[in-house]
Parts: C-alpha cells; structure tokens; sequence
C-alpha cells in the first residue's frame, strides 16, 4: 500500500515537475490542499495518504483544508477565489468538476475555464452492497427486489451532486 501511494504521489509531482516555468512561480510558503469535502471521507483520506509524500519532493508543508458543502462546489470556489501564486490546490473529481456543472443553473465556477489540471491522484469504483440477509446476490436480483419495495427503499450519498449521489440517481 505505502509503494502504491509513493507511486501516485510521484506520478503527481511528476506532472507538477514538468512544467518548470510553472513551478518557479510558486510563491514561498506553505501550500493549501482545499478537500472540498468532509473530513474523514474517501477524497479527504486519499488526499491525507499523499501529502506526505508531496510535501517531502516539493520541500514545503502541505496543509489541508476541508471545505465541504455543495457536493464539493463549496470548497471548489475558495480554490477558484485564492489568489494565482501557486500555492493552493484543488483535489477535485467528477463530482465537483463535471456533474456540478450540469446539475446546477448557475455554479459558482466553470471546471474548464477556471482550473487546470495538473496530475492524476487516483481512480474509485462505487460499489453496490447490500445487507447479507437481505437475500439478493445479483444485480438483477436487486433491480427486482428494488421495484417491488420502492417505497422502503432508502439510499446514502455524500450529498447532492457527489458521485455517490449521481450513481444513486442512475440507480432509481
């Protein structure tokens, strides 16, 4: 696990290295990492999992900062605010950057104007899970379980516009 996640932090910093024009510009200080979401959550763990690494390669403290709310839109439009001395980045995802723009009328940020990708953390999977008893062992077997129980059917997510949200609306 350690070498997987040295391994994503370089790939990361790798993309940050390559543009040295880029890296000359970063103002002296610390750096902010916005987690446009709770504490605690898959993007804020993965996110805690690398910073260290980063923080060693780059040669600077590395501070998270938590900023949720909005499925993400939150924290992204402090990141989008900050001002343009390289110091503080975004880790985004599908949620923040391609179902918010979709699923509001008027988001606080455009993805592709106003952010410019520079490295690639990690990819996820979602997963369905059901309880052992329930007695449903396929897809299929859910889909039919779900139709004929729609009315005590309840699902989590992570908020309105997040991935999880987004996969349980395609779901229903």
């Amino acid at each position: 696990m350690i070498r997987f996640i040295r391994t994503v932090a370089l790939g990361a910093l790798s993309v940050l290295a390559a543009n040295t024009t880029h890296a000359q510009e970063i103002a002296p200080g610390n750096i902010t990492m916005i987690v446009p979401f709770a504490a605690g959550g898959p993007v804020d763990v993965t996110a805690r999992l690398v910073v260290p690494y980063m923080a060693e390669k780059l040669g600077r403290q590395i501070i998270i900062e938590n900023q949720g709310g909005a499925g993400g839109m939150t924290g992204s439009s402090r990141a989008k605010n900050a001002p343009p001395d390289g110091r503080t980045l975004l880790v985004g995802n599908t949620g923040t950057h391609a179902y918010n723009q979709w699923l509001y009328k008027r988001p606080q940020y455009d993805a592709v104007a106003d952010f410019t990708p520079v490295g690639h953390i990690v990819e996820n999977s979602k997963l369905l899970v059901v309880r052992k008893d329930m007695g449903v062992k396929t897809l299929k077997e859910f889909i039919a379980y779900a139709t004929t129980n729609q009315a005590k059917m309840q699902y989590g997510s992570a908020g309105m516009g997040s991935g999880t949200h987004i996969s349980c609306v395609i779901m229903n």
